[in-house]
């Protein structure tokens, strides 16, 4: 027994803790209960009120003394101690809530067993008003302060602790069955007695053969007599009643006992054609001793049914069985009694013969329910009785067996009607007996019939036995058992039936008919583990036995009578016996005690919400207060539809170790069952759930972890009628419901629920409350912690895995020794995931043993896999009929070609290479129970055709074994390019490849097809998959592709005919994304080469993309050629198809989401043109329109000429939007763009993306776009070539018309350069001595930017790039004086079409690093220009199809004036500068620009030389030259640089900036600050500064990285400035990682970024408060901050954040933002933190500065 406080201990360690936990926390009014020698009042002496709340004082300690029933109308709340003593009597404790903030401790009863009547404990809980939960004044956690909601009916836990002892640690809860014993056959009550004939009678009344005249006691009732050849005679009758007419001695007939009587009978008629008559009846006339008579029907035993008319001149045998009354035989009343055949007709004769009336003999009474068909007398039918037709024995040899009596039923004339019927006496039939049921029959017919046995129950319930097979005049056997379920117990009347289906006259033959007890009455139950029971475990209790069938509902609840001291139990009424380990030792079923002595109720009172019971929670109360919920039984608890209303639940308390939830009984649900919500390290053993509603044992939002789940069961499992929201899963319950992997699972049972046993139902994210705890959580990728030994049967998917998001952990994830079995769906779904294992399983007896369903890389090891196994096929035998009948027991239905069972089903899946796919596997997997007596069509392995699409090459088998006769492979109906590799050969006896015996797949000339299975084998081949994609506008299996060739050994293949078999149809089929894809597995090494076709006809789909499927992780090598005939295009001038859109958007396809439309209007006055709809939200530059190309068209040197007229409408207004034509691409006013982009993922890289086309003019309703391009190599080798349109921001809709592309031949390449250099000559003497044009052994004075700059001696510097790179030369030191920077283009290569690359002369700072000036051509305007002090440029066109058109260069010059601002200057000549001279001076101060084409001869830029600013007039300047590459990816400049100046100057120190934070003035967290900078370093949790001092007016705050270090391959952790209120500390800041939106709420502007370590480009995030609410923006540019610098800046009440890769250019995010007026020009904190974007670390180091006016 635990000791009363054993829990108190803990409040010594937890005095003096406040604020550990963020949540309730013990009271420190308490602490007087550490006190040993505190004693305990009794509760009686409180002389409470219970009309109010009661409460325990803190501080006091109270014994409940109360015993029976204590009404607490006020409810409780035990805000100090309150004990129930071991020694307690039962009691009652009505309530309307209880909540504890202090201990509640329960003590465990001196004996073990429940139920003890006398000593139970009930909180019983009333009300439909709902509970607003207020702390105590003490409590230091303020959630509640204001009152928290709790509904009704609620146990609250808050800042508390229970100690429940409700079980004794040796006790179990459940156990599996060893054995069960058998009851035997039902009693018959009182066994009616045998009928007995008065005293001194014989038992014959009458025995006449009619032998001759005159009769003793017969007359014809005034017909002409006569007997003839032994035979009784009546003609001449003188109405159609007239008949024969016998007296009965009323003194030798005992009433109410059984006679029978048989005669024979004929009719003869002559004077008609009537060929039939009815056959007669029979009558009685009663002559009463008090005079009278009565005309009466014989009393018959059983009513005459519908019978056929009988033919004349054939002999009848005719029986009935009489019951007389008491009236009726009472020689006192009655003189005589006389008994008549009336035929009712008017037919010329009646003949009868053989007339016998006895009594019925003793055998035919039925005295035991052993056998419940008795034979009764051999040539009686009797106790068989027809409902219809005439009923005879037959002894004429021609039995089943060639010898025997059977019965006949003829005249048959209602296919209703019962042609045999028993009465069964009704003890016989109780819950739980199953009989054998036999018979034999024939029916004499044409053609086949069935004949149905049944059981007709209270004259309205119809059971079926048997139906048995066909029969056409032969007999046929049928035999089956029938189980007896509870509704037939206390029936009136039960009857064995007989029907003929569908017929109603052939006559009817049964034979050896018999119906005896086959046991399954189990009422003595033998435990696997007996320990812990027999003491435990009560007379009285209410045991749980879990299903042994497919059906979640078959578990049986039962009644304890007695427990032995072994353990054995016995019940007091039978249950059906399940199956036990001697049955089948992996499938036994549980055996549970549901009954406690502590039990939590809810009355039934709610009128408006009837699903409304009470409620347990544990709120915000985490370690190391501990929770001890032991051995309680709650019953109809949880509230449907209502959030966090569970029968016990552990909510939002972070860990809880320490804390246990065990041996509970938690049943009859009202909303699931245990709820494990934002808590953590839970242990919860041995609890028992049963009828639950929605899911049953659950982790609620998905960051759980650490918690344990060991020997917990759940059986019964229903769905909600009412959800709490769309996104719960409860209408299709799982008994273990889990979100979250990194938690244990062992031992537990899912013992039968509605959908699932185990569900795997992981998220990308974490939900609920707990999103902001865990934001870098993504529970479907976690790896499993620990899953072994659990099982799970009786449900529709025992172990599943779904939905959508699938699981997909980083690692194996490992079922182990996972038992599932007798699931009416799947044993194992594992479902859109991946990297999912089966190891040392069993699984049996489920539809699919284990369903691979768009599933990878899953791997089934050490595993034996059961079809039907013989257990459960006894199981379902002994059901009988009605294991067939819904919901049915068994899987089999002979009607249902889909009943047959699969062991495992492998699906195919989205490609090769999602998610790191590579095929499943199953290693040392043994099958049995697919072959004789499983269900028809039944296999090992099975494909079928839901969802078909990559059917993945490298799943493989090795270590296969099929223990029985079972069929091992079936691929009929299945997948057509089903590849399974044995790789050892396991199966077949060799290796080689398992195929689907098709012409999509079986090509090597080795196959043979392996008979009934529709699979073929290919011996030692190892296959693979090429993907050939086309455009998606062709319908699946539209085109054919024909492919023949050749193995690696040069033998012909088979050719084989692909087509894109994929079974969905395709959603999106006019997205640029989408394509049809045809799977082409043929041998490894081959060479091959394709046709494709459509309707019968050679076709090329336009492109071909090509892919290996399997590309990692195959067999074998590549193919040595694949090749598809393109044919020969019809035209290749015009490449761009239906460009007009004048009748549709055929062969148009759009980029993004939101689809394309043809409009009305287009471009010259046409009638339509083609839209792009671009909406503001979830639009972007990426949407647009496009089209693929023919690539047959695309061939190297090949000019291609991009026109198309284009529109821009603002999506809101319907007006016209003007783009920006020089701004870069991605800026906010960029124009779209004509873009190609080419493919080959044969080929490094995949793909090549070169600007085709550019907008020529902004200003019109409909603007040109105009480009020509020049393809290569690359591009002419591509397996797929991509026009489109695109690159205009979100909120502008893109109309395009007339695009078209032309292609041409490019005539000649223009000269590289000039045959003579000219001779650089300086414009003016140098005033010192020249730094340029050092001798060659002198080191150049400049250097380059990167790989892209080459220093190739005499003073010559190559720029150069096919990749993309940007390329700059500076001097590495500045230069005083005049300067002059000359710049000789010696030759440059022309690339494409369009502007070439431009060469750009600059001045800069003497402070300026080569990076700075080192930019994209989208970063020139907005980063390079301001970095510099000056610049000038030249820019030519150039057209390869005319290379003499445009034949012109254009300078352009920016010079910072006097004044700060830019001073442009431009020039020009009708003349290319294909080579020539660029110069850039700095004379007194000004600075002008000039160009030259031969050197002799130069021409100044527009205008007067522009004056510096003061500081730039005089001061050392650095000299260089740059590309701007005009979006071309190559280029090829050859230069000679010369510069003139008064000399190098030697830089000096240079003190870097301060940084404005140090230790003196900031709060910090994970923060360091100095005159160096702040780093912020963690690899948990967020870092965060905020100054201590105020800033008022204008603030201008920022920050420069300096240092970034890269944490794994995901985006990294970002930076953040933010402007907060001036009251501001970081104890108000939310600035931890789970509290990043209520950050964004608080602060009044943050600027942050984010970076991913393999992309050149940084995103920005700007969030500002404004009177309208927050504002959201977002920016970035293509650069990644590693050295970079954010910006945020309020001038008066407007705040705008900036970028910059370099700190002089700068890039707004977004727009300027108002703030509230309050905050214009008031005192703010600045502040710096990171977010951590799920990164695992971050350490970055940055420069804060802050200007202030």
């Amino acid at each position: 027994m635990k000791p009363a406080g054993g829990l108190t201990l803990l409040m010594a360690l937890l005095s003096g803790m406040g604020g550990v936990h963020a949540g309730f926390e013990p009271l420190d009014c308490n602490l007087p209960l550490l006190d040993a020698a505190l004693s305990c009042a009794p509760f009686s002496s409180l002389n409470v009120d219970t009309s109010q709340k009661v409460e325990i004082p803190c501080g006091a300690c109270v014994t409940m003394d109360a015993a029976g029933e204590l009404n607490l109308e006020g409810g409780l709340d035990v805000v100090g101690k309150l004990v129930f003593p071991a020694d307690r009597s039962a009691l009652k404790i009505t309530a309307p809530f209880v909540v504890v903030q202090g201990e509640l401790i329960v003590e465990q009863l001196p004996e073990l067993h429940a139920p003890q009547a006398d000593k139970l404990l009930e909180f019983h809980f009333v009300g439909t008003e709902d509970v607003i939960f207020t702390p105590h004044h003490d409590q230091t956690f303020s959630m509640c302060d204001a009152g928290c909601k709790q509904s009704k009916k609620p146990f609250i836990v808050a800042g508390g602790f229970v100690d429940f002892q409700g079980m004794d640690e040796s006790c179990h809860t459940w156990s599996r069955l060893q054995s069960a014993g058998d009851a035997g056959a039902p009693v018959i009550a009182a066994p009616p007695s045998a009928p007995v004939a008065p005293a001194g009678c014989p038992d014959g009344v009458i025995a006449e053969s009619f032998d001759a005249l005159p009769l003793a006691g017969w007359d014809g009732m005034g017909s002409t007599e006569s007997v003839e050849d032994g035979y009784y005679s009546l003609s001449s009758r003188p109405s159609g009643t007239s008949g024969p007419r016998a007296s009965l001695p009323i003194d030798c007939i005992s009433p109410g006992v059984p006679y029978l009587l048989k005669l024979r009978f004929r009719y003869r008629h002559s004077s008609s054609a009537d060929a039939e008559f009815v056959v007669p009846y029979l009558k009685m006339i009663r002559y009463n001793a008090g005079g009278g008579n009565d005309w009466m029907n014989a009393p018959l035993k059983y009513a005459r049914g519908n019978m056929a008319n009988a033919p004349v001149d054939e002999w009848h045998d005719l029986e009935y069985a009489l019951e007389f009354d008491e009236g009726t035989v009472d020689s006192s009343l009655v003189d005589k009694l006389e008994l008549y055949i009336a035929p009712f007709s008017d037919v010329d004769v009646i003949d009868i013969d053989d007339f016998v009336l006895e009594l019925a003999p003793p055998d035919a009474i039925q005295q035991s329910c052993d056998a419940l068909l008795l034979d009764g007398a051999s040539d009686y039918a009797y106790p068989f009785h027809p409902t219809g037709g005439m009923l005879n024995v037959i002894s004429d040899g021609d039995g089943p067996s060639g010898s025997g009596a059977y019965f006949r039923n003829t005249l048959r004339s209602s296919t209703w009607s019962s042609a045999l019927s028993q009465d069964i006496n009704p003890d016989c039939l109780t819950h739980a007996s199953i009989y054998d049921f036999s018979a034999s029959v024939r029916v004499h017919a044409a053609k086949e019939m069935r004949v149905s046995f049944y059981l007709w129950i209270d004259e309205a319930v119809e059971e079926t036995i048997v139906v048995c097979p066909p029969s056409a005049g032969e007999w046929v056997d049928c035999a089956s058992k029938i189980r007896l379920e509870k509704d037939v117990e206390g029936a009136a009347s039960v009857v064995l039936k007989t029907r003929v289906l569908g017929d109603d006259s052939s006559d009817l033959d049964v034979a050896e008919l018999s119906m005896t007890y086959a046991g399954g009455r189990a009422v003595e139950l033998t435990l696997e583990d007996p320990a812990g029971v027999s003491q435990c475990w009560g007379p009285g209790a209410e045991v749980l036995v879990t299903t042994h069938t497919i059906n979640y509902e078959d578990s049986q609840l039962a009644t304890i009578e007695s427990v032995d001291a072994n353990g054995v139990i016995t019940l007091s009424s039978p249950v059906h016996k399940p199956i036990t380990v001697e049955d089948d030792a992996m499938t036994a079923v549980e055996v549970a005690l549901l009954s406690r002595n502590i039990v939590f109720s809810a009355a039934e009172d709610d009128v408006d919400d009837p699903l409304h019971g009470g409620h347990f929670i544990v709120m915000g109360t985490g370690a190391p207060v501990v929770q001890k919920i032991v051995g309680v039984e709650t019953r109809g608890n949880g509230q449907q539809g209502k959030l966090g209303k569970y029968p016990l639940h552990f909510h939002m308390c972070g860990s809880v170790a320490g804390s246990t939830l065990s041996k509970n009984s938690v049943r009859n649900t009202k909303q699931r069952g245990i709820v494990v919500h934002g808590s953590d390290d839970l242990h919860l053993e041995e609890n028992v759930l049963y009828d639950t509603r929605g899911h049953a044992v659950m982790l609620e939002d998905g960051g759980e972890t650490g918690n344990v789940f060991k020997r917990n069961l759940g059986a019964v499992g229903h769905g909600v009628d009412i959800r709490i929201s769309d996104d719960e899963s409860d209408p299709t319950p799982a008994t273990f419901w889990i979100t979250n992997p990194k938690n244990t699972w062992v031992g537990n049972v899912a013992a039968g629920s509605k959908f699932s046993g185990f569900w795997f139902e992981v998220k990308t994210r974490v939900r609920g409350a707990s999103a902001n705890w865990y934001p870098d959580v993504v529970p479907n990728k976690l790896d499993l912690l620990l899953f072994t030994d659990n099982v799970s049967h009786g449900n529709a998917q025992g172990l599943q895995t779904y939905p959508q998001a699938g699981y997909r952990p980083e690692s194996l994830a490992v079922f182990k020794n996972h038992r599932s079995y007798r699931n009416r769906g799947s044993g194992v779904f594992f479902h859109a995931g991946g990297r999912l294992s089966i190891d040392g399983g069993y699984i049996s007896d489920n539809r699919i043993g284990v369903d691979i369903d768009m599933d990878h890389s899953d791997v089934i090891s050490n595993t034996q896999i059961v079809g039907l196994s013989q257990s459960y096929k006894a199981v379902v035998d002994g059901i009988g009929h009605s294991a067939s009948l819904y919901p049915a027991a068994s899987f089999c239905d002979d009607d249902d070609a889909d009943s047959a069972l699969r062991g495992v089903r492998l699906d195919s899946y989205h490609d090769g290479s999602l998610f790191g796919a590579t095929g499943s596997s199953l290693v040392n997997v043994a099958f049995s129970g697919f072959g004789t007596g499983s269900c028809a069509g039944s296999s090992a392995l099975h494909s079928d055709l839901e969802d078909v699409r990559y059917f993945d090459t490298r799943n493989s088998l090795e270590g296969v074994s099929v223990t029985d006769d079972s069929t091992w492979v079936d691929l009929c109906g299945g997948e057509p390019q089903v590849a399974i590799n044995d790789v050892d050969g396991s199966v077949i006896g060799q290796p080689g490849f398992i195929v689907a015996d098709t012409d999509a797949i079986r090509s090597h000339p080795d196959c043979v097809g392996v008979p009934d299975s529709c699979a073929a084998f290919c011996p030692g081949v190892c296959l693979r998959t090429m993907t050939v994609m086309v455009p998606s506008y062709y319908e699946r299996g539209a085109l054919t592709l024909e492919v023949t060739g050749t193995t690696a050994d040069g033998r012909a293949i088979n050719p084989v005919f692909v087509q894109d078999f994929q079974t969905k149809p395709c959603l999106t089929k006019t997205q640029d994304s989408s394509s049809g894809r045809l799977f082409v597995t043929l041998p490894a090494g081959g060479s091959y080469q394709a046709q494709f076709f459509e309707d019968g006809e050679p076709a090329w789909p336009r492109y071909t993309d090509l892919k290996y499927e399997d590309e990692v992780g195959n067999c074998g090598a590549d193919f040595a050629a694949f090749d598809i005939d393109p044919l020969t295009p019809d035209q290749c001038d015009s490449l761009v198809l239906n460009g007009d859109f004048e009748a549709n958007a055929e062969y148009w396809v759009h980029a993004g989401l939101h689809g394309m439309e043809v409009a009305s209007g287009g471009a010259g006055g046409s009638l339509f043109s083609l839209r792009a709809p671009n909406p503001a939200d979830g639009g972007g530059a990426f949407v647009g329109l496009g089209q693929f190309l023919d690539t047959r068209c695309i061939e190297e040197g090949y000019a291609y000429t991009l026109s198309a007229q284009v529109k821009l409408v603002d999506a809101s207004t319907g007006s016209l939007y003007e783009c920006n034509p020089d701004a870069y691409s991605g800026a906010e006013d960029a124009c779209p763009k004509g873009n190609l982009r080419f493919t080959n993922r044969l080929a490094d890289p995949q793909h090549s993306y070169e600007i085709a086309g550019r907008m020529e003019t902004v200003d019109a309703e409909w603007n040109p776009m105009t480009g020509t391009y020049v393809a290569t190599a690359y591009d002419a080798a591509a397996h797929k070539a991509y026009l489109y349109i695109t690159g205009v921001k979100a909120g502008i809709d893109i109309y395009i018309d007339d695009v078209s592309i032309v292609r041409s031949e490019v005539s000649s390449a223009p000269t590289a350069r000039p045959t003579d250099a000219p001779t650089p000559a300086p414009s003016a003497e140098p005033t010192a001595s020249p730094s340029a044009l050092p001798e060659p052994e002198v080191p150049s004075p400049f250097e380059g930017s990167g790989d892209s700059v080459t220093f190739e001696g005499a003073g010559t510097i190559s720029l150069a790039t096919d990749s993309g790179a940007d390329s700059s030369v500076m001097t590495k030191e500045a230069h005083a004086g005049d300067l002059s920077l000359t710049v000789e283009i010696t030759g440059r290569s022309m690339v494409g079409s369009g502007y070439q690359p431009n060469v750009v002369l600059f001045f800069a700072p003497e402070a300026t690093a080569i990076a700075d000036v080192t930019t994209n051509d989208n970063g020139f305007g907005s980063f390079f220009e301001p970095t510099v002090v000056a610049w000038s440029r030249e820019k030519i066109y150039y057209n390869p199809t005319n290379p003499d058109s445009l034949r012109h260069t254009w300078f352009n010059a920016k010079v910072r004036g006097e004044d700060g601002e830019y001073v442009s200057k431009s020039g020009g000549k009708g003349e290319r500068l294909e080579s020539g001279f660029l110069r850039l001076e700095r004379t007194g101060g000004s600075v002008q620009a000039s160009y030259s084409f031969d050197g002799a001869s130069w021409t100044a830029l527009s205008g007067a030389p522009v004056l510096l600013p003061e500081e730039y007039r005089a001061a050392p300047l650095k000299l260089g030259y740059r590309v701007l590459r005009s979006w071309k990816s190559a280029y090829d400049i050859t230069t000679l640089p010369s510069i003139v100046s008064a000399g190098a100057v030697t830089p000096g120190a240079v003190t870097g900036p301060q940084s404005y934070f140090v230790e003196g003035n900031t709060e910090r967290v994970g923060t360091t600050c100095d005159a160096t900078g702040c780093t912020l370093a963690l690899d948990t949790y967020n870092s965060a500064m905020l100054s201590t001092e105020t800033f008022s007016g204008d603030v201008t705050f920022t920050a420069q990285v300096t240092n970034r270090e890269i944490f794994g391959s995901g985006y990294q952790s970002g930076i953040a400035l933010y402007f907060a209120p001036a009251d501001a500390t970081l104890a108000t800041v939310p600035w931890d990682r789970n509290q990043d939106g209520a950050f964004n709420d608080y602060v009044l502007s943050v600027v942050s970024d984010k970076i991913y370590p393999t992309m050149d480009h940084t995103f920005t995030y700007v969030k500002t408060q404004t009177d309208a609410g927050r504002a959201d923006q977002s920016g970035g540019d293509g650069w990644k901050n590693m050295e970079g610098y954010l910006k945020l800046e309020r001038v008066g009440d407007v705040v705008s954040a900036y970028m910059s890769p370099n700190g002089n250019g700068w890039k707004a995010i977004g727009a300027p933002k108002t703030l509230p007026a309050a905050y214009a020009g008031a005192p703010i904190k600045l502040g710096l933190r990171t977010f951590r974007n799920w990164c695992s670390g971050y350490d970055i180091s940055v420069m804060p500065t802050v200007e202030q006016s």
